[in-house]
């Protein structure tokens, strides 16, 4: 089962995120899918397919072009872990300030629990302060 929630994980950030195709997210999330790391709060989550559409379409506003490459997985029943690499354009205004056209590259982390081929839980946790540094948005770390 692990081998083949390793490339569920792959498909997920490919067909979602890299080809920006909403018909798969129907296909991937479980009708109750609970994600952690998405919302406002880290006590906060998304819950349901609809919650992630309205969180994926402001990304895909802010960031059109964005790619998020899959670095490397560790695979175990159930759950996939995906260390992943990330780059976009900052073409929406939707983080609260005009969009800067400055390209962004940030890493994160996804774990994912599958079950019949579906996402039911994931943890979510990508550097969005690089972002805003990148931005210009929040000051570069101090140098001593």
């Amino acid at each position: 089962m692990s081998v083949a929630n390793k490339v569920l994980i792959y498909r997920w950030y490919e067909e979602v995120w890299n080809k920006q195709n909403e018909r798969v997210l129907d296909e991937m999330l479980s009708a109750e899918v609970v994600l952690y790391g998405l919302a406002d709060s880290p006590t906060e989550f998304l819950k349901g397919p609809e919650q992630f559409k309205k969180y994926w379409r402001a990304m895909l506003s802010v960031f059109p072009d964005v790619r998020i490459a899959v670095e490397s997985t560790i695979a175990e029943d159930e759950k996939v872990v995906a260390r992943c690499s990330l780059r976009a354009t900052h073409q929406g205004d939707g983080l609260g300030f005009p969009a800067t056209q400055q390209k962004v590259h940030i890493t994160g982390v996804t774990i994912a629990v599958f079950k019949e081929g579906k996402v039911v839980e994931a943890w979510n946790n990508f550097d969005y302060l690089t972002v805003y540094r990148q931005l210009g948005a929040f000051p570069r770390q101090v140098q001593s």
